[in-house]
């Protein structure tokens, strides 16, 4: 399968021509990762790897959030073409991963701000805020319960095997 976009398809889309580092990959090209941070400095649009290598994440994580409708990435063809908007969306889906929150709680919160400026945080109530710290708190206590019981059971461990070795 060719993953090179035409030059048409390039200036359609507001591409400039490194943006098609995936293409680049595929062919065995180098391809500069610093490529993707500068395109976004433009505010151009980049195709799947260049967007999974500038957030971290994985190109089957970009297709799930699109399955469920968190983010919305341009089409030409089959090849999805990530704006800003979708860079925004991405940060505040990443944010909400590392809160605490589910998929559909963020696909919640993202329909709630809307149209906000970019920089825009999370559309969270104070008392979603305040239970959900208390959900967190509840989960570290648990791992916390965890952790102490591991040790414990890994020091009787020792303890035994140290018996058995001076028996």
């Amino acid at each position: 399968m060719d993953l090179t976009l035409t030059r048409e398809d390039r200036d359609a889309a507001g591409c400039s021509p490194d943006a098609a580092g995936e293409a680049e990959e595929a062919r065995g090209e180098s391809f500069d990762r610093a490529a993707g941070a500068r395109r976004a400095a433009r505010g151009s649009v980049v195709l799947i790897a260049d967007m999974a290598r500038e957030f971290g994440v994985s190109e089957r994580a970009l297709r799930l959030y699109e399955d469920k409708g968190l983010l919305r990435p341009a089409r030409r063809g089959r090849t999805r073409l990530y704006g800003a908007r979708e860079r925004r969306d991405l940060a505040m889906i990443l944010k909400g991963k590392r809160l605490g929150f589910t998929l559909a709680e963020i696909a919640d919160m993202l329909s709630s701000s809307g149209a906000a400026a970019p920089g825009a945080d999370l559309a969270l109530p104070p008392e979603r805020i305040v239970a959900q710290i208390g959900f967190l708190e509840r989960q570290r206590r648990d791992l916390d319960a965890a952790i102490l019981a591991l040790r414990q059971t890994h020091l009787r461990l020792l303890e035994s095997a140290r018996c058995a070795a001076t028996a």
